[in-house]
């Protein structure tokens, strides 16, 4: 049985040939917010109750919305959820779409400096990927905005995979 378990918006898409079938499960949700995956959150470790190591990642579809009041509310909900979990909690930032202009960079760049201070605040360590994204094209394949730069080699490493 799987130990570890990403799960996450189509961010996730396509991680899962990196990852070990018998160590590690991928569910990925396309179009999934925040609000949305925080419902999932806790069937999906109780019916599979070996998990050792939870990863979310969800928040691009949110800040495209440019809501950042419910954002942080909706995440401070994941965040509240996530800590009742007993298992060793990440919480992998939004990656930026490389259409995204200035105005969304910086809403992102909000946003994560928030999940940052909320996330050391709680037992849930955070993934920060918004710097090692932004502007870097060539971590984007051609299949998906998303699901090629979580799979680059680069991303690997900050996993708990």
């Amino acid at each position: 049985m799987p130990k570890v378990l990403i799960v996450g918006d189509e961010a996730v898409n396509g991680i899962s040939h990196m990852c070990n079938p018998k160590k590690t499960r991928v569910i990925s949700f396309p179009g999934d917010t925040v609000f949305d995956l925080t419902r999932k959150v806790l069937s999906l470790t109780t019916d599979q109750p070996d998990i050792e190591s939870l990863d979310v990642h969800v928040g691009a579809n949110d800040v495209a919305k440019q809501k950042s009041e419910i954002l942080k509310k909706d995440f401070n909900i994941l965040l509240n959820t996530m800590g009742k979990l007993k298992m060793k909690l990440f919480l992998s930032g939004p990656i930026p779409s490389p259409q995204w202009g200035d105005e969304k960079h910086s809403r992102l760049d909000m946003i994560n400096k928030w999940l940052i201070k909320s996330c050391s605040a709680s037992s849930v360590t955070f993934i920060d990927n918004l710097w090692i994204y932004w502007q870097r094209f060539h971590l984007f394949g051609r299949a998906s905005l998303y699901g090629s730069a979580l799979s680059s080699p680069r991303r690997t490493g900050t996993a708990p995979a």
